[in-house]
């Protein structure tokens, strides 16, 4: 029967040899464990009924020592270890090799400290490979890969501004039939954006826009292309690209494409010969598009736009006349004092047949949409009034 002082001794030093948190054992101690270990395990062959009992080896036979044995240095710890664990138990199916190796002697009388220094072996690699990353100098961005046919683009922007510096000119955007170009020209110190759309069916022109280089990170370059129309149908689809170029804290351009649409009502409720007058205004006069504002007295009020978005009043009368907009003033409805006390835009027309001189004002207040006033100035529509009698107290004595 197991003593269970005895199974509780071999308990506390596998827990000491083989735990965790184990602090390992003396060779006194793991000799003392392997003695246990066999003692505990039970006699492979039984015993005879006349057999004589072996006895037990008795708690004296192991050789004295001191009463506190001292322990190894750390250093000849490990070189001491594979004689101080006597082996263990031996199988018969494994030809007499020991369970524990020499690996698990090691194993089980390490002081565990190798994680630690596992884990920051590791994360010292990590940021020594971070900081390689981040010193590598890194070259400029250099635009987006060109497409089929976008070469052909390239050598007309290029055609078309021989003043930028070689090798200069790059795609930043693409967005549907319009190409967003950034190039630098007196040697990288002035910087443009040209927004190349599409030209079918006849070549229209670039929008472009240039300032210093060194003023891009605060303010970007911007330009609006000419408003196009790319429906067939009465609506008059018009589509306008935005685009927008700035420079980043590391000298790399960036740039945005955007792609507007609207639609117009300029050709609907138009004669065919209103809408063939409307195509020749807008072609002679180099609008984007022309809308019909008014009709007085058989004369047609024209409103354009050009490609600025600048507004214009347009009249036959019977020659062509017109008021635009300052283009150095502010935009329309931008300013809170325009179009609220004076009207934006007006045209003077001379008495013409049966009709009467008249004045034609554009308004476009801040708080409401804009509109037209027509002004006839006929003499004698307001007859002057007659003097008002005096009152009681002002009449003479």
């Amino acid at each position: 029967m197991t003593d269970p002082a005895r199974e509780d001794e071999r308990r506390e030093l596998e827990r000491r040899a083989f735990a965790r948190d184990g602090s390992g054992l003396s060779a006194a101690e793991a000799a003392r464990l392997s003695e246990l270990r066999r003692s505990a395990l039970p006699s492979p062959v039984p015993e005879e009924p006349g057999a004589s009992p072996v006895p037990e080896r008795a708690v004296s036979s192991v050789p004295e020592y001191a009463a506190v044995a001292p322990r190894p240095e750390p250093e000849r710890q490990d070189a001491e270890l594979p004689s101080a664990v006597p082996p263990g138990p031996v199988r018969e199916q494994d030809g007499g090799r020991p369970i524990l190796s020499r690996f698990r002697a090691r194993f089980a009388t390490f002081r565990w400290t190798r994680p630690r220094v596992i884990v920051g072996t590791a994360a010292a690699l990590l940021l020594v490979g971070l900081l390689i990353g981040w010193g590598i100098p890194r070259a400029p961005v250099g635009g987006l890969a060109l497409r089929d046919g976008e070469d052909a683009r390239r050598d007309a922007v290029l055609a078309a501004n021989d003043e930028f510096d070689a090798g200069s000119l790059l795609l930043l955007a693409r967005q549907g039939d319009a190409l967003l170009w950034t190039a630098t020209s007196a040697r990288g110190e002035v910087r443009c954006l040209i927004i190349d759309v599409a030209p079918p069916p006849a070549p229209r022109p670039m929008e472009s826009d240039c300032r210093p280089a060194n003023a891009l990170q605060s303010q970007p370059l911007q330009a609006i292309s000419a408003p196009t129309n790319v429906s067939a149908d009465s609506s008059r689809a018009l589509v306008t690209y935005a685009g927008y170029v700035l420079i980043s804290a590391n000298g790399v351009p960036i740039g945005a494409l955007q792609r507007m649409e609207y639609f117009t009502q300029s050709d609907r409720g138009l004669t065919d010969a209103e809408g063939l007058a409307a195509e020749r205004i807008r072609r002679e006069q180099g609008f984007a598009h022309v809308a019909l504002a008014a009709r007085w007295r058989g004369l047609i009020v024209w409103m354009g736009y050009t490609t600025q978005n600048e507004q214009c009043l347009v009249v036959e009368d019977p020659a062509l006349r017109s008021s635009c907009a300052d283009p150095t003033a502010a935009p329309l409805g931008l300013d809170p004092q325009s179009g609220d006390d004076e009207p934006m835009l007006s045209l003077d027309l001379r008495a013409s047949g049966d009709r009467p001189r008249a004045r034609i004002e554009m308004w476009n207040p801040v708080s409401s949409a804009g509109y037209i006033v027509i002004t006839e100035q006929v003499p004698g529509l307001f007859p002057q009034r007659a003097p008002s009698p005096p009152a009681p107290g002002e009449r003479g004595g």
